[in-house]
């Protein structure tokens, strides 16, 4: 499966553009029903979950996709691409030059063994400092880890 991430708009699976801010039914007609759904932070946008929970798609209150997230890491099925690179196949520390060059501003590294790029709002986890790839990644939606 083909995945490229492309900040502040949508990611591509194979042939198929899944847009941020895209109407959630339109967003299921192209993936299909998601395996689970989970409310966030006690109500008012929804979790959906795809891929054996690889992939995770939340909708806000208004039923517009506002954030993507792959979860499965270095030892998953999936491998999104974002700006020429595999995250879950490439160091940690290149993942974080690259992002970092292609964010142009604020980066949030409050965090123990994560990061917020402010600016392209792609945010990046991972379970420990001894591990050498990224857990995860995801885009949102403009001003996503700011209150924009």
């Amino acid at each position: 499966m083909d995945i490229r991430l492309i900040p502040l708009e949508k990611m591509i699976v194979d042939e198929k553009e899944i847009r941020l801010g895209e109407k959630k039914q339109a967003v299921i007609s192209m993936l299909g029903e998601p395996e689970h759904i989970h409310e966030n932070y006690g109500g008012g946008s929804w979790r959906h979950y795809y891929c054996d929970s690889e992939l995770a798609l939340d909708f806000d209150q208004d039923d517009r996709l506002e954030f993507i997230e792959f979860l499965g890491g270095h030892y998953g099925k999936l491998r999104p691409y974002i700006y020429g690179i595999s995250v879950f196949d490439t160091k940690d520390t290149d993942v974080v030059r690259i992002l970092s060059e292609h964010n142009k501003g604020e980066i949030d590294d409050s965090e123990n063994d994560s990061f917020g790029f402010l600016e392209t709002s792609i945010g990046i986890w991972k379970d420990s400092d001894e591990e050498e790839y990224w857990t995860t990644i995801g885009i949102g939606v403009k001003g996503y880890y700011t209150e924009d």
